[in-house]
């Protein structure tokens, strides 16, 4: 047998959705036979995912195995031959990555039926097609996740994430709870009828025994400063849900790195959550009504 002969992996992907649109796995496998033979290249594995969603990742174990043995670089293969590349991935963002990492290790894809060999150019102009639909997906991700969490502000609905301290979540929904809700109207009550700062209530609280009920993603039992300033920032407590208070913008002069930034403009809707303070009680703490620099968004 010829030393110099171009070895190659076959990869065919069913999922039972897929079971009767003609691409069986005998009709993959036996186009991919077809096309190594025609181009003399040697099938020296195949792997096989047949009848599970292409989605989760149990469902392609032979995927991975196949990803593992180029890898190692075992059989020493120059090509992944797939029988059409909505086949390979979930998605372009998934080809592409998967791609990117089968290159590394010198490892180019063919597609027998959409004609495209990412060793050649034509397959390279693909991948760059490729690429930018991978952008365009994961924008559209983007935006509807944001739509949708704007649309559940709007509704007065919680948008995810841990309950703010005073609050528990019961089937997806605020509820009061009552044990950690004390420290919430004390810190409003110290605050908005003494003068003695958020230092000064972080300190009352401390000097009074109320401390922090621990959480799974929390580790210091006192109330400081700090906190106690988020807290009578949030409108949550007097019944509102917010949105776009704060926003992930990059630091100036850098090129990865982020900070949260308070927002002048943020969306303001009444919360389906009962208050823990009162409205008025809110407003005089921190953003006195007239406050220029507050320019909230109601939302009815």
């Amino acid at each position: 047998m010829h030393r110099g002969r171009i070895k190659v992996y076959t990869y065919t992907r069913v999922s039972t959705a897929m079971q009767t649109d003609g691409y069986s796995l005998d009709a993959q496998k036996a186009r991919m036979k077809a096309f190594a033979d025609f181009n003399n290249y040697k099938i020296v594995g195949t792997y096989e995912d047949a009848g599970k969603s292409g989605k989760s990742i149990e469902g392609r174990l032979e995927f991975n195995r196949m990803m593992e043995d180029i890898k190692s670089g075992k059989d020493g293969v120059s090509f992944v031959l797939v029988f059409k590349l909505s086949r390979f991935g979930r998605n372009a963002a998934d080809v592409l990555s998967t791609l990117q990492i089968m290159q590394d290790f010198g490892v180019n894809l063919i597609c027998v039926e959409d004609g495209i060999d990412s060793s050649k150019d034509a397959g390279k102009l693909m991948i760059s097609v490729l690429s930018a639909v991978a952008e365009i997906e994961r924008e559209n991700i983007r935006v509807q996740t944001l739509e949708g969490r704007i649309q559940k502000a709007r509704e007065g609905k919680w948008n995810g994430g841990f309950a703010p301290y005073g609050y528990q979540l019961i089937d997806g929904k605020l509820q009061i709870n009552e044990e950690e809700a004390k420290a919430i109207r004390t810190i409003f009550e110290q605050y908005v009828h003494t003068d003695i700062g958020t230092n000064g209530v972080a300190k009352y609280l401390e000097t009074h025994g109320i401390h922090k009920i621990q959480r799974q993603n929390g580790k210091n039992p006192l109330f400081d400063a700090h906190l106690v300033r988020l807290i009578l920032k949030n409108p949550v407590y007097c019944g509102k849900i917010a949105y776009g208070r704060r926003k992930t913008e990059k630091v100036r002069g850098t090129r990865n790195e982020y900070h949260l930034v308070e927002q002048d403009n943020y969306i303001l809707a009444d919360g389906l959550h009962e208050a823990i303070i009162a409205e008025d009680v809110w407003q005089a703490d921190y953003f006195a009504p007239a406050d220029p620099e507050r320019n909230v968004v109601p939302l009815h």
